[in-house]
């Protein structure tokens, strides 16, 4: 862990731990007005009080505006990026979308978590920082907090006669330094033995295992003649991920074994190969007609009982309308039961052959574009595979995997999957292909829209290697983000620039012919047309179920409730 050497990012951790502190916090949300406050607090705090040595906390508050809503709203989670903080980022919400009713998530720490901050603080918070710290919670407490005792402990008077909280401190956390070397010279030979076997293991001992022996050598000073060579900090804290997350990144390789086998992929693809040669053989019109595979056979991200979706290019029709022409060529063929949706938005002829549910429309080019690019995001780093299927297995058990009932297509999560991965970690574990320099691009336009990408994802597998993250980490993360960080009513995900950030569209006027909603109560950008929504038809009373599916799935992930979070009938 590595705190910023500035007196501000130090005390913004310690105000978020004496917040969680809180036992009087409702349903482990902090409202921002109340951090606002706090912020006004500590700016009068430093103007009334010349003799305090960081000046510059003032100007700090006011450059991000850490006194108003809309100034903690954009900078907070850049800003606690950069910090220790137990939770990554506390993370800013709100139902109604308003000022006055968001929050940060302030879930209360264990026992752990807690001696663990505690021990960060005193042995990586530059010293001269202490006392001044605990000046300024002692002030909160007795002026604005009041009622909130925070995180708890005793006071005591400086040198200067000002009052401190006692384990903030300057003296008190020096002689826990003291305490902690001490402690680990006497057992230097038997931590070396034990760090030794942890890496020879490959980080496969248990959480509390790490939690403990971080503790124990966490201090630099006295391993750094023999501990340097293995870059301890660093390995350390990836064991200690890794053991938390690692149990959830096993139960997700079991459910990427859902995937399509080989041979269920095949018999799609002979399927294809025989639609193809029938429709050709239909008329002397159809001599091109060419019968693509799309979704998420073509995607990558089937399972072996998914259905099959085909788009036929190039057929011509002769009388009537073109999708009842198709299904009689398909019925006459001897495929079938055959159904017509012909008043769709995409008009589609459904059907069943070898055991397999196919779909197919006429002239949707788009479509396979879209799928070749999902699979060429997912080609570039195995973790994708793993955390879409444990994002898919959870929307279905959490009921939001059904966009023709308003809540979520497959292919409106893969969007966001697709941007988490290039957006919210540096390094990314995924580039952003649409953007990359256009000798590596082959141009082509459908309908007058862009679709070029870099489709050799042997450029990007490097770079994605280089964030060592495991994909139970990245799951929880993805839950964390979505449940608690994302702004459902103002910002949108966007795969063609790999950003979320505010909404650059609006929705289209709707006609009273139109049952779709008039409102996007969630954005989701298409990589190829900017302007189409994904999620478009998600529907108001539905939004609430599926940002509680993220955050009812991230609460039980961290206490290893696997169970709960994906609901399994044996919870």
């Amino acid at each position: 862990m590595n705190y910023e050497s500035t007196f501000i990012y130090s005390l913004l951790d310690v105000i978020f731990f004496e917040c969680a502190g809180n036992s009087r916090t409702k349903d482990n949300k902090y409202p921002l007005q109340k951090l606002a406050e706090t912020f006004i607090h500590v700016q009068k705090m430093f103007l009334d009080n010349y003799y305090l040595q960081s000046s510059d906390t003032v100007a700090f508050i006011l450059q991000y505006r850490l006194d108003t809503l809309l100034g903690l709203k954009a900078s907070l989670p850049s800003l606690c990026n950069l910090s220790p903080f137990p939770y990554k980022t506390p993370v800013i919400s709100g139902p109604s979308g308003t000022n006055k009713d968001s929050y940060i998530y302030l879930p209360p720490l264990t026992s752990t978590q807690i001696n663990n901050f505690l021990h960060n603080y005193a042995v990586n918070v530059p010293s001269h920082y202490h006392d001044e710290i605990g000046r300024v919670i002692w002030y909160l407490r007795v002026n604005y907090w009041k009622s909130h005792v925070g995180s708890g402990g005793n006071f005591l008077r400086l040198s200067d006669g000002s009052k401190c909280v006692a384990k903030y401190s300057r003296a008190h956390n020096t002689k826990k330094r003291r305490n902690s070397t001490q402690s680990r010279e006497r057992g230097f030979g038997k931590q070396e033995v034990l760090i030794l076997q942890l890496l020879q293991q490959g980080m496969q001992t248990q959480e509390l295992e790490l939690e403990h022996l971080e503790r124990e050598v966490s201090g630099k000073n006295i391993l750094d003649a023999r501990w340097t060579n293995i870059d301890n900090k660093q390995h350390l804290q990836g064991f200690k991920e890794e053991s938390r997350y690692s149990s959830l990144t096993r139960y997700l390789d079991e459910l990427k074994l859902q995937a399509a086998t080989l041979e269920a992929r095949g018999e799609v693809e002979n399927l294809r190969h025989n639609l193809e040669t029938t429709l050709r053989a239909s008329s002397t019109h159809n001599q091109n007609i060419e019968v693509r595979l799309f979704g998420s056979f073509e995607s990558g991200l089937s399972t072996n009982t998914s259905d099959a979706d085909f788009t036929v290019l190039n057929f011509v029709g002769t009388k009537g309308n073109p999708i009842h022409e198709l299904a009689n060529i398909l019925s006459v063929a001897g495929y079938g039961p055959i159904k017509t949706v012909a008043g769709a938005r995409v008009p589609i002829v459904s059907f069943t052959a070898r055991e397999i549910r196919c779909d197919m429309s006429i002239n949707q080019p788009m479509g396979v574009f879209n799928s070749q690019l999902i699979h060429a995001y997912q080609r570039i780093d195995p973790r994708f595979l793993s955390v879409w299927f444990g994002v898919r297995t959870l929307a279905d058990k959490h009921g939001i995997l059904c966009s023709r009932t308003g809540y979520l297509s497959s292919y409106a999560l893969a969007m966001m999957l697709i941007v988490f991965l290039q957006t919210i970690h540096d390094p990314p574990i995924l580039p952003r292909l649409q953007l990359q320099n256009p000798d590596r691009m082959v141009p082509h336009t459908i309908d007058g829209y862009h679709c070029a990408y870099d489709q050799d994802q042997r450029n990007y597998s490097e770079l994605a290697a280089k964030n060592i993250l495991s994909a139970g980490q990245l799951m929880a993360e993805f839950c964390l983000y979505f449940g608690y960080t994302f702004d459902y009513s103002t910002q949108e995900v966007n795969p063609r620039l790999g950003l979320i950030r505010n909404r650059s569209v609006a929705p289209p006027p709707r006609s009273r012919q139109d049952s779709r909603p008039k409102d996007w109560y969630i954005c989701i950008l298409d990589p190829f047309v900017p302007t189409r929504n994904v999620a478009g038809n998600c529907r108001a009373n539905h939004l609430a179920d599926i940002q509680a599916c993220f955050r009812s799935a991230y609460d039980a992930i961290e206490q290893s409730d696997f169970n709960k979070a994906f609901k399994n009938k044996s919870h």
